[in-house]
């Protein structure tokens, strides 16, 4: 009997909150708005490295410091399951189960993946 390994392609359905983008842009104007998204969404992919480097050196100050990063842009920017799993994060670490925040740190980067994919496919980084 020959045994097969099948591989689980795991892939996060996000959604991206276009009140809070339009509140942006009704508070800052168009133009000040698209660069705030931009800068964000670049932190977004700087704290995630960061967060990935910190999980791996077991440097639980810096990743913890990245995780409340996150939640916040993710607030602001309408990225709402970002912001919950990086808050979920914070539970792990503060719960001090580290089998559990390694799934979630994982969690963490496929949605903060898949949430700037859909911010770019939605037309939200373009000028």
């Amino acid at each position: 009997m020959e045994k097969q390994i099948s591989r689980l392609r795991i892939t996060e359905q996000v959604e991206i909150s276009i009140e809070a983008l339009a509140l942006l842009h009704t508070t800052l104007g168009a133009g000040p708005s698209q660069q705030v998204i931009e800068r964000a969404s670049v932190e977004v992919a700087e704290r995630l490295c960061r967060t990935e480097t910190a999980m791996v050196l077991g440097d639980f100050d810096k990743l913890r410091k990245n995780l409340r990063g996150l939640r916040s842009i993710g607030e602001q920017l309408g990225f709402a399951l970002l912001s919950m799993v990086a808050a979920d994060a914070m539970r792990c670490i503060d719960a001090e189960d580290m089998i559990a925040l390694s799934a979630v740190i994982g969690r963490l980067i496929r949605v903060g993946d898949a949430s700037l994919a859909a911010a770019i496919d939605n037309n939200c980084l373009r000028g």
